[in-house]
């Protein structure tokens, strides 16, 4: 069975061209045991690691050597004892034959071969070999120097000594170079940084205890461990752990070896780094909430990455659903003061309306109270003329319709409007009056399309533009007199005419008649307590003769 020994030489062997041309104090050597206690024993020391920052924590050779032993294929015209170790440098590895000099040398032969059976040097002489430094370093007497040689990783060297002339293998030496990434040992966390500072202060005794090891299955389901390990498969941190540190299963002795990036929500957070500590483990501090992929290599090595997901959970007041919450609720609140900023002004701008439109009902009212008198005093004075023509008969029938007149005028005072058809009656029971009077005729015509009980009118607008056709128009005239009166649909207006026979009052309109001022006063004061249904009024010449007053209610049929 073969056994490995380490000799760590601490001096640098200085060699000529014709020796060994690499630092020879540098290495780790290997060997089979018993080579190095007679001269004349043959085996071969294998120098396999420049830097000697070994970081591995088991012998690196014993599983490989166990797999070439029981290799048949291997085994086959090799020797039982021979030397087989790993690296997993990128520098060659550098071979010495121990028990071989220049004086025995001519009787031996050498070649190097890959695993894959492919030759690297075929069977030659041996011509290198060690200085006297050498020896004074190491100990040994002189040793023939066999070369350096590397090989692609995943594949092996393998070097093997046989006399001249003979088939049989002498001696034989394999150095490895398998792929090899960082292996996560444990995970701590900041809730259990005495966990790990226990572990970090007595490495060579610390032992997990069964609570530390199965620690993950209190927060984690079996399907969410690795079945190895027992580890988390995805590591979910509380918003508070933004601490973490990764120890690795590796004796690391220089912070150079271990390299790390770290990237958060799918984007490189930290760039590839050396790692910040000469120990065998990699710390990330002050994490902030998202999703991680650590990623860590050995520099030796950088093809090869291990990976471990990790999540930091957002805290409440930083999540999505709280954001649009406190979204929602600061649109809401701020809507609630714009809602009430426009409530006040709303309201500001309807107590102004209400207070115009009230001051505007004072001054119809006004205008209204001024046109009462203003009938009744022409009324009185026909029912006058009348009982001074000593026509009792008349003015008694004037009187009963006055009475009428004033009944109906009374019933309207309080009222802004009035129904179309009360306002017609109103006007007729007034030529009926005026006509016992004067004896001129009249007419009214109405629009088909007017619907007059549900067409609205103010209440005795049109009565003092009546009374003028009257008094300024036809009262001369006596029987020849003639007014007339229209109420015709336009489209969603109504267009009323007042129409006489008479002299006509264009020359000068305000001096006709103090109704007329009211009535245009009124209509004024009307628009603009409705100024989506104004009133249009126009005063024309009528053809032949007399005078036709003109008023347009616009948007009345809507």
């Amino acid at each position: 069975m073969k056994k490995i020994s380490l000799l760590l030489l601490l001096l640098i062997a200085l060699a000529k061209p014709t020796k060994a041309q690499f630092n020879y104090s540098l290495y780790s050597q290997s060997y089979p045991n018993g080579t190095t206690d007679k001269a004349s024993n043959l085996g071969i020391i294998t120098a396999v690691y420049e830097t000697n920052d070994s970081f591995w924590i088991m012998n690196p050779g014993d599983g490989l050597f166990t797999s070439l032993s029981h290799s048949a294929a291997f085994q086959k015209g090799r020797p039982h004892n021979f030397t087989a170790i790993t690296t997993f440098d990128t520098a060659k590895a550098q071979f010495l034959l121990h028990g071989v000099n220049k004086t025995n040398a001519p009787e031996y032969e050498f070649r190097v071969t890959d695993g894959d059976n492919k030759v690297i040097e075929p069977w030659g002489a041996i011509t290198k070999f060690t200085d006297y430094s050498v020896g004074a370093v190491s100990g040994m007497p002189q040793m023939a120097y066999l070369g350096g040689y590397r090989t692609s990783i995943g594949n092996k060297v393998i070097i093997d000594v046989r006399k001249k002339g003979s088939d049989k293998i002498v001696a034989t030496s394999v150095v490895a170079w398998p792929a090899i990434k960082p292996v996560v040992g444990e995970i701590y966390t900041a809730n259990e940084l005495d966990l790990f500072f226990k572990r970090l202060s007595r490495p060579w005794s610390y032992r997990a205890t069964d609570e530390e090891i199965g620690r993950w299955k209190k927060h984690y389901t079996v399907d969410q461990l690795d079945p190895q390990t027992l580890r988390p498969k995805k590591l979910i941190l509380e918003p508070t752990d933004n601490n973490l540190i990764f120890y690795l299963l590796a004796d690391i002795y220089n912070r150079k070896q271990v390299e790390y990036q770290l990237e958060k929500n799918g984007e490189v957070f930290i760039p590839w780094k050396v790692n910040d500590f000469d120990n065998q483990f990699v710390w990330l501090k002050n994490l902030t909430p998202g999703q991680y992929l650590l990623k860590m290599r050995y520099n030796v090595q950088r093809q090869n990455v291990t990976s471990y997901p990790f999540e930091v959970k957002t805290p409440w007041y930083q999540s999505t659903l709280f954001k649009i919450i406190a979204g929602i609720l600061i649109c809401a609140f701020m809507g609630f003061i714009l809602f009430l900023i426009m409530h006040i002004k709303q309201k500001q701008k309807a107590d102004r309306e209400l207070a115009k439109k009230t001051k505007l009902q004072l001054e119809l009212k006004s205008i209204y109270a001024q046109l009462n008198p203003h009938f009744i005093f022409n009324a009185l004075s026909s029912i006058q003329g009348l009982i001074n023509k000593q026509d009792i008969k008349g003015a008694n029938i004037y009187l009963s319709d006055f009475a009428k007149l004033m009944r109906e005028s009374l019933n309207n005072s309080n009222k802004d409007q009035t129904s179309l058809d009360k306002e017609i009656l109103t006007l007729e029971t007034y030529l009926k009056l005026e006509q016992l009077r004067f004896g001129f005729k009249y007419e009214i015509h109405i629009d088909k399309e007017i619907n007059i009980y549900e067409t609205e009118i103010p209440s005795l607008l049109l009565q003092p533009m009546v009374e003028n056709a009257v008094k300024h128009g036809v009262s001369a005239l006596q029987e020849k007199g003639l007014v007339s009166i229209g109420f015709a649909k336009q489209q969603n207006n109504m267009a009323v005419t007042i129409k006489d026979n008479g002299e006509g009052f264009l020359a000068n309109v305000n001096s006709k008649g103090f109704g007329l001022k009211l009535t245009q006063d009124r209509i004024k004061l009307l628009n603009e307590f409705t100024k989506d249904q104004p009133v249009t009024f126009e005063v024309k010449k009528n053809v032949p003769t007399g005078a036709k007053i003109e008023l347009t209610f616009k948007n009345w049929f809507l």
